[in-house]
């Protein structure tokens, strides 16, 4: 019996425990070993082959600019643009753009940079960047200045400004009437950011999103406290924004003209304060011993929470006594 049992092992040809564990262990050093050969063949589809690419490219255009500048030197007729080719224009007429930087006949032919220089001195351009796609070719690719808004000063020509707050070029005809203007005191600088005209251009676009159309704000005067101010299309009333977020102010706006019909037609709308909307309406005519008093304020109305405190009398109706004076 025990001899049976002893046979009956030896002839037992199922895999022990410790043979099942090595061969899952061979099984997943085999899988991890194909996860990353195939990890690695991705890596290489995704960038190795595109930075070669880039790389090789790179280099032939560094080869290709070196023999490009020995053969200019010894030979520099060849390499003299004579044929302008510009992409990227939609306002300004491609075919006399070009004609204009590189005319026909002209006495001295010019090079590359002088035909990107030439494009950047238009004031409807932003960027120019130029390519050689021959000795004697060169393509030019122009971004053009984009108008957001109007730049306004009392006794100068108005001027287009771009989404970036850059004043670029002259608004010239009624084809710009519809964009937003803005109030300045003083003529912007060209061709440069102005924080101001940025910050007119971002509230110019908040006003139109909360539905108002004919949009002018003044950005500067002689009162910054009632600035930045408004003028809408359909609403006579000067509107007084004043500093912070305008998104709250202009839907009390909104809630306001929907509620009262008759507060577009005031002297002035005061959104300064946080829950509180102020009405200065159009005064009439005062009756004094010397006759009728005109352009006087009227008393002002207020909607909403209490007014504020007011720490000076700097408004329609205010006095500046003290409260001492006052109670006195």
């Amino acid at each position: 019996m025990i001899g049976w049992l002893r046979r009956s092992r030896t002839d037992d040809l199922r895999p022990t425990y410790a043979e099942r564990q090595a061969a899952i262990a061979r099984a997943r050093e085999r899988l991890r070993r194909q996860q990353g050969a195939e990890a690695r063949r991705r890596a290489w589809l995704r960038f190795g082959i595109p930075g070669v690419a880039a790389l090789a490219f790179g280099m032939g255009l560094a080869v290709a600019d070196r023999v490009a500048a020995r053969s200019a030197a010894e030979r520099p007729e060849m390499f003299v643009v004579k044929r302008l080719e510009i992409e990227g224009a939609r306002r300004l007429a491609a075919a006399a753009l070009a004609r204009a930087v590189l005319p026909e006949g002209a006495p001295e032919p010019i090079a590359p940079r002088e035909v990107a220089s030439r494009l950047e001195a238009h004031p409807w351009i932003a960027r120019v960047a130029v390519a050689r796609i021959a000795p004697d070719a060169v393509v030019a690719r122009i971004e053009e200045h984009e108008p957001a808004a109007l730049a306004c000063v009392v006794g100068e020509a108005r001027l287009l400004v771009n989404e970036q707050g850059v004043a670029f070029a002259n608004a010239e005809g009624s084809e710009w009437d519809a964009l937003p203007q803005l109030v300045v005191a003083t003529p912007p600088p060209r061709d440069r950011r102005d924080p101001l005209l940025a910050q007119g251009i971002a509230l110019a676009r908040a006003v139109a999103a909360a539905g108002f159309a004919g949009i002018e704000v003044s950005l500067d005067g002689e009162d910054p406290n009632a600035l930045p101010a408004l003028r809408v299309g359909g609403v006579p009333a000067r509107i007084l924004l004043g500093a912070g977020d305008p998104a709250k102010k202009l839907a009390n706006l909104v809630r306001l003209l929907a509620e009262d019909t008759t507060a577009r037609d005031a002297r002035e709308i005061d959104l300064r304060f946080e829950e509180q909307v102020v009405l200065r309406p159009v005064a009439a005519p005062e009756t004094g011993n010397d006759g009728p008093t005109p352009g006087a304020d009227a008393p002002g109305t207020a909607t909403g929470v209490g007014a504020p405190r007011r720490a000076t009398g700097d408004r329609p109706g205010e006095s500046r006594r003290s409260p001492e004076q006052r109670r006195g």
